[in-house]
């Protein structure tokens, strides 16, 4: 029974009392005891809203902490918000993170402990490699996972409980090569790191590449290597006229190389660029690099400008690379919005996985920071887009504005 009813209850029953032509106790005593009787069945019948527990498995350590430190600070700042404003009948989350270093193998090791030791609802996931190697244990466990950092063809076709809510990879690194084709450059190379998203990133620059009819080869490189004097020297002579680079922090080292080697040629890169041991690395040598980037100007300016603020008073500082941020927090912000309603809309028999994909893949235009977003019929979002970007000095992009 609510305040108001309660209210509204007393008041009638004092009426009553105050109109009995003589003083009758019984009568009195009769519905003093019928109002407490009533309060103590209906606080019986409000059942208790269960926790909601989601899990994070981000980089924190080791490889692409932009990638993971700056996201889960974001995801835990909208969950104590979401806590502090919460109504008695929304349920309480409760936020865990584990550490995968950007490593595929270390993805379903991390899930299971989560859901052991704290029998998670939702799991939060960056890394594209370890989205796809927890795909069999979340289905069986009725998990639902999401991807607040990347969104692609491959993921969109796992399964029904996986959620993207994300930029588009495609979309985001094919700005290399329609910039590439802009300026006129005729013989490109790509470098890319070991993993999906990168993979991906550097076919679909080649796609557009090999339509506009430009020569273009695609080298993949391995994991942890820092001197590529060797494979640079070949290149060099090969005559590329431009030199793209899809991958982490080690390629600082292939673009510091490159220039010791007298290549002249245009640098280009993906979306991680910001990482300060990419610039530590390269000496500076990253300074004029092209790529594809996210700032809050790209998204709802307002909004995003009133998180950072936020964030700056949560944590004493702001992201070096706002995107992953930006994205993460309005991932959980959609996801809170939808758990906010359980109590009404989530029916009794109902299972957990069911009525939260249900509720999902109805979300149209959520406003959020980075733009209005919407869940599309294979779980992939749409709404984010990002825009081209130069690396102008240390831990500064500049908008290239065409």
């Amino acid at each position: 029974m609510k305040f108001l009813e309660l209210r509204l209850f007393f008041e009638a029953c004092s009426y009553k009392i105050a109109h009995l032509e003589q003083p009758n106790y019984l009568k009195i005593y009769t519905w003093i005891s019928l109002l407490f009787v009533t309060i103590f069945f209906n606080s019986c019948n409000s059942e208790p809203v269960d926790d909601v527990n989601i899990g994070f498995i981000a980089p924190l350590s080791k490889r692409a902490i932009d990638l993971g430190i700056d996201p889960a600070n974001a995801i835990k700042l909208a969950i104590e918000q979401y806590n502090t404003s919460r109504t008695p009948d929304e349920p309480k989350v409760n936020i865990f993170i584990e550490d995968d270093q950007w490593e595929k193998e270390k993805a379903l090791p991390a899930y299971k402990k989560l859901k052991s030791e704290h029998d998670i609802d939702i799991l939060f996931i960056s890394n594209t490699d370890g989205t796809i190697a927890i795909q069999d244990q979340i289905l069986k466990d009725k998990v639902i996972a999401i991807n607040p950092l990347n969104n692609d063809a491959l993921l969109s076709t796992l399964n029904k409980n996986t959620f993207k809510i994300a930029k588009t990879t495609e979309q985001a690194n094919g700005l290399m090569a329609l910039r590439i084709i802009e300026l006129g450059l005729k013989k490109v190379l790509i470098l890319h790191y070991p993993n999906d998203f990168m993979t991906r990133a550097s076919n679909a620059a080649k796609l557009l590449l090999d339509d506009a009819g430009i020569q273009n080869t695609i080298i993949t490189t391995t994991i942890g290597n820092v001197d590529y004097h060797e494979d640079l020297l070949k290149y060099k002579k090969d005559n590329y006229d431009a030199y793209v680079f899809f991958g982490y922090k080690e390629y600082g080292f292939a673009m510091k190389q490159a220039r010791d080697l007298g290549i002249t040629a245009p640098f280009f890169g993906s979306t991680v660029l910001l990482d300060p041991e990419f610039y530590t690395n390269s000496e500076g040598e990253i300074v004029g690099t092209e790529c594809s980037f996210f700032t809050a100007e790209d998204g709802n300016y307002v909004k995003a400008i009133k998180f950072l603020e936020d964030y700056n008073t949560a944590y004493n500082e702001v992201p070096y690379s706002v995107w992953p941020a930006l994205q993460a927090y309005d991932a959980i912000n959609l996801v809170l919005k939808e758990v906010r309603t359980i109590k009404n809309s989530k029916k009794p028999e109902e299972e957990f996985q069911n009525w939260f994909r249900k509720r999902l893949f109805n979300v149209k235009h959520f406003e959020g920071t980075c733009g209005n977003i919407s869940i599309t019929k294979d779980g992939s979002s749409r709404g984010i887009y990002f825009s081209l970007y130069r690396y102008e000095s240390k831990g500064v992009l500049v908008k290239v504005v065409k």
